[in-house]
């Protein structure tokens, strides 16, 4: 949940929290459990990527065109949640956000939920995308052509250009027309 929407990220998605946006994460009951592990048990498995300048946004497609990869539509943001006071009685609670700011973390008080925004207008915004909907591209033969054809988000934050901060990438199952079938 953020204090722009809720959002359920199910086991093959990924998310991500613009900086300064306020979230928690609630698990699921059997929700990311394999086979052979406890059933009913709640817990989440993940990594978590902190960028400290730029912000993730789709690569360049270069001679790839405009369609591939990772496409602009397949990407899901939250709609807007309010937390009723009168029908939900954790809105007037009093909660504690912790923030990060210069590697130190610190806590406040807040007298009611953060997440209590009716709406909101704008592009800055946590989403969600379902890595089956990557449409990897091309055959490799020995080398491959920028940008990487298993780029699904880069943080551009070099001083040159070309130049990742950090590259979010996947290697999907792929069939390739080169091989025997």
């Amino acid at each position: 949940q953020t204090e722009l929407g809720k959002m359920t990220v199910i086991p093959g998605e990924i998310c991500v929290i613009p900086r300064g946006i306020v979230f928690s994460i609630n698990i699921l009951k059997g929700e990311g459990r394999t086979e052979g592990e406890e059933e009913g048990a709640d817990f989440a498995r993940g990594y978590i990527l902190e960028i400290f300048r730029g912000h993730f946004q789709l690569p360049e497609l270069g001679p790839i065109g405009s369609n591939g990869l990772a496409n602009a539509r397949d990407f899901l943001h939250p709609k807007a949640y309010y937390e009723d006071p009168a029908t939900s009685p954790s809105a007037n609670a009093a909660c504690i956000i912790v923030n990060k700011f210069g590697q130190q973390m610190f806590a406040r008080v807040s007298p009611h939920s953060p997440y209590n925004v009716v709406s909101w207008h704008g592009n800055y915004l946590p989403f969600k995308y379902d890595l089956r909907r990557f449409c990897a591209v091309n055959s490799v033969t020995y080398d491959h052509i920028d940008p990487s054809i298993y780029t699904v988000l880069t943080a551009k934050g070099g001083d040159e250009e070309g130049t990742a901060l950090a590259d979010f990438v996947i290697f999907p199952p792929r069939i390739m027309a080169t091989d025997e079938n």
